[in-house]
């Protein structure tokens, strides 16, 4: 049995653990790493910021569910309102029975994507994009989520882990 459960990526000006999107979730935070402002936060079970992250944060936010580190679906979307989906690993994720709408055409992924980011701010990479969009897992999910993340043009460090809150 593999990962089930979510990475965040967002920017803010203080942890997404505080954020009220987040903390709504009902999510245990396992780790966050930081790339200037931008911030990436691994949860566990799978969990969906609520929708306000993006007025919260006034910034474009990833969103990648990791289903048993087989494969992973990817939301984003932006302040501008440029959004796109997409699962990586697509045949595993075909196999689990996930739509063929979710799972979109690289090429077309890849440009809103690349779009995406270079709205964002950032210095998208199409190549190492197209790659990670086409790639299976071999052996993790979680690895495409991280090429995907550096395709994008984050370049997360000093990752921490994190307390589980107490109770």
């Amino acid at each position: 049995m593999g990962f089930s459960g979510s990475f965040i990526v967002a920017r803010a000006g203080r942890p997404l653990t505080e954020l009220a999107a987040v903390r709504a979730a009902d999510c245990v935070p396992l780790w966050s790493a930081c790339d200037g402002e931008w911030q990436i936060l691994e949860v566990c079970p799978i969990a969906d910021p609520d929708s306000s992250i993006i007025d919260e944060t006034r910034a474009s936010v990833l969103v990648c569910h990791v289903v048993d580190s087989d494969f992973a679906t990817v939301q984003a979307a932006s302040p501008d309102g440029l959004s796109w989906q997409c699962a990586l690993s697509p045949e595993m994720a075909r196999g689990y029975g996930l739509p063929g709408e979710w799972i979109g055409d690289a090429a077309e992924v890849g440009e809103r994507a690349a779009a995406w980011a270079r709205g964002a701010g950032l210095q998208p990479d199409p190549l190492a994009l197209r790659a990670a969009l086409v790639a299976e897992c071999d052996p993790l999910a979680e690895d495409l989520v991280f090429a995907l993340v550096h395709a994008l043009g984050f370049r997360f460090r000093d990752a921490v882990d994190l307390e589980p809150p107490t109770v």
